[in-house]
């Protein structure tokens, strides 16, 4: 796990002087399990194998291919934004294997296409949008993953491609499309089957999952494409960044849209969904089914000198980043 640094110190702090207000955010690009209100544990021992599989009584036939149709999206100085179409279908969202905010299973159904980024946004797309580039990596270059990029902030991003108004609009995918996206038409843990290695995805190479051999821990982006997509031609769906979804965090999926619509009502108000895990996280959090949640808080630090405000990506946020879904606009 990636040392919180500065999030020790808010807490040191708030011991010695019992600050007011302190709101703790989430992982911060590790991509463990999804945090309750208390800071992660940084000994906490990750899940490398899976469990036994449990049956499940939701049952559906996806597609497994995309339609083959595409959209480039120009942003600018040439630079391109890919996108491909989804096929609309159904597919059983969630995990009997997995933890409990990944439960129950059940059926949902989309009934329209859409494109998706055929890549996490990247730094060169977001300096193209932004003419900024907030990413620690930043030496990574222009076509690995912009990071450090909170929930609010990619809704800029995507305010400006619908200020275009090219006949689409654009938006986060919820977290149903996500998952419909990431599994392309499988029921494995992973698009790639039961077990991953860092020779198939960017995370922590030191903690592989379902038997995979350890492998190199780069705790750092790579290149956006630096491994085989899944069968709808999707890369990096699991691993490098985290990835923002619409929705907000709820504890199960109790009550779910059916849909795949988002879910915005219920649940915890301060958290959204992050998807896919990062290049922090073990391999049990890149499964297809694996759930983050990311607050979207602010911290309030204040003492009896001074105050101070600490933004949710002010912190330590380096492994969030987010891709693009956009469906035809119909007003």
């Amino acid at each position: 796990m990636k040392p919180l640094g500065i999030a020790n110190t808010v807490l040191t702090l708030f011991l010695l002087f019992g600050f007011v207000t302190v709101s703790v955010f989430g992982q911060h690009g590790t991509g463990r399990e999804p945090p309750n209100t208390s800071p992660p544990s940084k000994t906490a021992s990750p899940k490398r194998n899976p469990p036994a599989s449990r049956q499940s009584s939701c049952s559906a036939q996806s597609p497994t291919q995309a339609t083959g149709r595409r959209r480039a999206v120009n942003l600018g100085g040439g630079v391109i934004l890919e996108m491909l179409e989804i096929p609309a279908g159904s597919f059983c969202m969630g995990s009997n294997d997995g933890s409990s905010d990944e439960k129950p299973v059940h059926r949902v159904t989309l009934r329209q296409p859409f494109y998706m980024g055929k890549y996490e946004v990247t730094q060169a797309q977001w300096r193209s949008v932004m003419g900024s580039n907030p990413s620690l990596n930043e030496a990574c270059g222009g076509n690995c993953p912009v990071e450090q990029v909170s929930w609010d902030k990619a809704q800029n991003f995507i305010n400006k491609l619908n200020d275009n108004n090219d006949g689409f609009t654009y938006r986060l995918p919820t977290e149903a499309e996500w998952e419909y996206a990431c599994r392309a038409g499988t029921t494995t843990e992973f698009a790639f089957g039961n077990s991953l290695s860092s020779d198939q995805a960017n995370f922590d190479g030191d903690y592989p999952y379902g038997g995979a051999a350890k492998g190199v821990s780069r705790r750092k982006t790579i290149a956006v494409g630096s491994f085989a997509p899944n069968t709808f031609g999707l890369y990096d769906m699991h691993g490098n960044v985290m990835e923002w979804c619409q929705d907000w965090y709820h504890p199960s999926y109790h009550g779910a849209p059916s849909d795949g619509s988002a879910w915005l009502s219920g649940g915890d108000q301060k958290q959204r969904v992050a998807r896919g895990g990062s290049m922090y996280g073990d391999g049990s959090v890149l499964r297809s089914a694996s759930r983050n949640a990311e607050f979207t808080a602010v911290i309030k630090l204040s003492t009896t000198q001074e105050q101070s405000l600490i933004t949710d990506c002010d912190l330590n946020c380096d492994g969030v980043g987010f891709r693009v879904v956009a469906v035809v606009r119909t007003q």
